[in-house]
């Protein structure tokens, strides 16, 4: 049986000193991570927040079609 652990961690920086030394933490704890379970891997990179998809009121703007301008036709 193969399993996967996964940890999750969501840090805000200020600026890039802030994120290295994050970083920096963040290793020091998987090497204590990697004592009990050497094929631990560490992935760590930069989230940009996503516009909402969906506009604050709820409704939908109108689809575009991007093959060109096409009928809307009746089903």
């Amino acid at each position: 049986m193969k399993l996967r652990a996964q940890i999750t961690i969501d840090i805000m920086a200020r600026d890039f000193r802030d994120a290295a030394d994050h970083q920096a933490r963040v290793e020091t704890l998987m090497q204590m991570i990697r004592s009990e379970y050497e094929q631990a891997g560490l992935e760590f990179r930069e989230r940009r927040d996503r516009p909402p998809r969906r506009p604050p009121n709820g409704v939908s703007p109108p689809r575009l079609h991007y093959t060109g301008r096409l009928h809307e036709y009746d089903q």
